[in-house]
């Protein structure tokens, strides 16, 4: 049998010729006999720099390349690489240049047939005498976790899509890898976790993983898990060597000293991330020195062996388990999207098993990585990264152009001095009048950090009369020039000197380049979108108290079509998790916000797994009626908070968190407390300190007040007596009048839908079930919860929303009753109140 078909033959022949005759690389798939039908390049020179490309190729498929020699026998090198490959499943075979004979080193392993879970084994692993029982030692029981793992086993068995929402204390990390690292065991085939959080991320891969590949380690096979994160996450070796030697050109002395302790901890980390340095740099130093995908040289780096983030890569091609945030697998999503790649690694490792936990947040993640955002000072610091103060990449072309005596350096300086930087400078003068012009349109609009939406409208506001047309042309014009220059030269060196350090620079530049390109992109598609497009929702805005920033943004405004397309139809398995999924009980509000309108037989399930804890005994739920509305007296409502906080204070000796929706009720909040409470409890806002910093302060003290807003509502667990009270100063309701909240409620009218209903309460439903979820985070937990807004108990749609909550023991009535109960409760649960507390 010719083991090649012919069209894989004359590819492989045009590529071979192509690279005149040097040694190529492809992986190829065999047909169901063994004959490969397709093939695709994968590397060029030594067949061994092939190991080094994360995710090359998938169980099943040939590694194929030529020995120009002729010569089909293997090499010392062949051979090591086709048993590293074999290792993984990847066969490997040697053609000569002509293609005519073939020898295969290896067969390709035939697909083995898939082995089926038994989903009572899967929940078995996590039963009290279970495999994870016997590694943790100790061991709480939990029925609904041992059921969220069998449905999840069905749904790796048969393909489809899980719904499960799992309340607090269910246990759904275990419940989720279980099935995913048996899978992997059985099948060969990963798993990605994607989570939202940073603190979920290092739940599961520094403490969840590492015990269940414990437990489920066999003889023959150990679990193996990886965490991967985002380009510029890694420190780059050949960036920080770059800045190093150009430190003078670059930097000013005390940014020189922070790229030297950068420097000094490359040598010691063995992660290379951000999240590993004690203290985070400057942002124009991390920005010199963070890996990138548009300046990276890949296999030609000196440092590519020992490069953090292609070591990430390898590991996460290698691993079982590979954990991402939403951010990394929606840029993967946009990656494969625009390159039409369903089936190589892209920014992941190619995958059919996909678990979404924290999946409530999906949505909005998608949209804005699968849309585009502009910013003031991201066009600054970009710009500035060619030249600031006389440093930059542009004065160090400069420098190493002028060591240089011939005649293409001279013309190459020359076009430098004369054009690149006559071109930078129109270009920020151009940003400058565009910013300044959009921030004095802002001014017009009410609040601290004014939106504007950007409607179809917007093309005949009078900011365009007033030259914010003249400096958009500009800003492109200058962004054009940039790219022409830097081209120019870039073209003439490579072919001049193509030394390391100098194809670093020009790589720099580029990327630059690439860059000024995505925001020219990125600006027409928010102040000047062509015709044509699908609908985007639009806006500009100006945030940041100590450094005001104008952004701008345009982001699709129907992500149901795209996710369904492009990863519910895709992707074999897919589980979704949260501890809120379903609105009321009901999961339709998700499922038409994230495109889950699928077949029935493509939904396995839709399972609420209730929370364990006994929320009766410990947890009390008050509802004041008797105070102002805060949609009616605004004012009124704030000193009612206020007043609240301070009696529960004494009450429960603080040891209280107090969650708002918007900073100024925060800062009004925090304003009004702050001299009647004195010194006696710590009390800690939001804006004073980095969140983490904030809640470990709270802990320590044990008595602490903490005021906080969105971020504070979910992905916080603090449990025991340090949190005992939790405060919700509002129902939880997104501003209406919000760009994307805008376009979603008018998109739902147009559709005969009230926006209200549809949109608004069950979004609040879901934010105010996880911000009850703070309180309640083990069975040995006792606190009250009390929500400063009678709306839930006087409006028809609070039914709907109490629906969701766990079962607390309630009381519905006037402060003082609410009160009362309150301090009941806690003194039946030895919450002693303060000294000296208000009767």
């Amino acid at each position: 049998m010719e083991r090649l078909s012919p069209a894989v033959r004359e590819q492989v022949r045009a590529e071979i010729a192509a690279a005149h005759g040097r040694e190529v690389s492809f992986v190829a798939r065999p047909d169901a006999h063994g004959r490969l039908v397709e093939a695709r390049p994968v590397a060029r020179g030594t067949v061994d720099a092939v190991l080094a490309l994360p995710g090359i190729a998938q169980r099943g498929e040939l590694l194929l390349h030529n020995h120009p020699s002729g010569a089909l026998e293997p090499s010392g090198a062949d051979l090591s690489v086709a048993a590293r490959l074999h290792d993984g499943g990847v066969g490997f075979a040697i053609v000569d240049n002509d293609v005519t004979d073939c020898y295969v080193v290896v067969e390709c392993p035939r697909p083995r047939a898939t082995t089926r879970l038994d989903p009572f084994d899967v929940a078995g692993l996590l039963a009290p005498h279970g495999p994870v029982a016997r590694a943790l030692g100790g061991f709480e029981d939990r029925p609904s976790q041992r059921d969220m793992a069998a449905y999840i086993a069905d749904a790796y068995n048969d393909g489809g899509v899980a719904l499960l929402e799992a309340g607090t204390g269910v246990g759904k990390s275990f419940a989720y890898l279980a099935p995913a690292l048996v899978w992997a065991r059985e099948n060969g085939e990963r798993t990605i976790v994607s989570t939202n959080t940073i603190n979920l991320q290092e739940q599961l891969v520094g403490k969840d993983l590492p015990i269940l590949a414990r437990a489920l380690g066999t003889g023959e096979h150990s679990p193996s898990f990886a965490l991967l994160k985002g380009w510029r996450n890694y420190l780059c070796l050949a960036r920080l060597e770059q800045a190093r030697d150009a430190r003078g050109s670059l930097f000013e002395d005390e940014r020189a000293t922070e790229l030297e302790a950068l420097a000094a901890w490359a040598g010691q980390t063995s992660d290379g991330s951000l999240s590993d340095l004690p203290d985070e740099p400057a942002a124009e130093v991390w920005d010199a020195v963070a890996a990138e995908s548009d300046l990276c040289t890949r296999l030609k780096c000196p440092h590519f062996e020992q490069c953090f983030l292609f070591q990430a890569r390898r590991r996460a091609a290698e691993a079982d388990v590979v954990v991402v945030n939403h951010h990394l697998l929606a840029s993967d999503l946009a990656v494969r999207m625009a390159s039409d790649n369903w089936q190589e690694a892209a920014v992941l490792p190619p995958y059919r098993r996909l678990v979404l936990d924290e999946a409530h947040h999906l949505e909005d993640v998608a949209a804005m990585h699968l849309g585009a955002q502009v910013s003031m000072l991201g066009v600054q610091r970009l710009l500035s990264r060619l030249e600031k103060n006389g440093r930059g990449l542009l004065p160090t072309l400069g420098a190493v152009l002028a060591g240089r005596d011939d005649l293409l350096s001279a013309a190459s300086r020359d076009l430098v001095h004369q054009s690149l930087f006559d071109a930078l400078g129109a270009a920020r003068r151009a940003a400058d009048a565009l910013f300044a012009l959009l921030a004095r349109r802002l001014d017009a609009e009410p609040g601290p950090t004014p939106v504007l939406r950007l409607t179809d409208d917007f093309a005949r506001d009078d900011v365009w009369a007033q030259g914010l047309d003249v400096a958009l042309d500009n800003l492109l014009l200058g962004f054009s020039r940039l790219r022409d220059g830097v081209e120019t030269i870039a073209d003439r060196l490579s072919l001049d000197d193509p030394s390391e350090r100098r194809a670093q620079l020009i790589a720099e530049l580029r990327g630059v380049v690439r860059r000024l390109d995505a925001i020219a992109v990125g600006l027409t598609a928010a102040l000047r979108p062509p015709a044509g497009v699908p609908a985007a929702v639009r806006w500009l805005e100006r945030r940041g108290r100590k450094t005001p920033n104008v952004s701008l943004a345009a982001v699709p405004l129907d992500l149901a079509p795209i996710l369904k397309d492009n990863l519910f139809d895709r992707v074999e398995t897919v589980v979704l998790t949260s501890a809120t999924l379903a609105a009321g009980g009901d999961f339709g509000y998700l499922e038409q916000r994230v495109g889950l309108d699928l077949p029935p037989s493509r939904v396995r399930a839709r399972e609420i797994h209730a929370s364990p804890f006994d929320f009766p005994a410990q947890c009390l739920f008050g509802i004041p009626t008797d105070l102002p509305e805060p949609r009616d007296d605004e004012p009124g409502h704030d000193a009612a908070v206020a007043r609240v906080l301070v009696e529960l204070a004494h009450a429960s000796d603080g040891g209280m968190f107090v969650l708002f929706t918007s900073h100024g009720a925060l800062r009004r909040a925090a304003e009004a407390v702050r001299g009647a409470i004195g010194g006696r409890w710590p009390l800690l806002v939001q804006g004073d300190g980095q969140r983490d910093q904030l809640l470990r302060r709270f802990r320590e003290a044990g008595s602490a007040i903490l005021l906080g807003t969105d971020s504070f509502w979910e992905g916080v667990d603090v449990p025991g007596r340090a949190l005992r009270v939790l405060i919700l100063a509002k129902l939880p309701f997104k501003v209406p009048s919000e760009p994307l909240t805008a376009a979603r409620l008018e998109r739902l009218e147009a559709r005969g839908l009230n926006g209200f209903t549809h949109y608004l309460v069950p979004n609040a439903a879901l934010k105010l079930k996880q911000g009850f979820g703070r309180l309640i985070r083990r069975t040995t937990d006792v606190g009250a919860v009390v929500l400063l807004d009678r709306r839930i108990v006087t409006k028809r749609y609070g039914q709907l929303i109490l629906e969701g909550l766990p079962p607390a023991s309630r009381v519905v009535g006037s402060w003082q009753d609410v009160r009362r109960a309150c301090e009941e409760f806690f003194a039946g649960h030895g919450i002693e109140a303060a000294l000296g507390a208000q009767g």
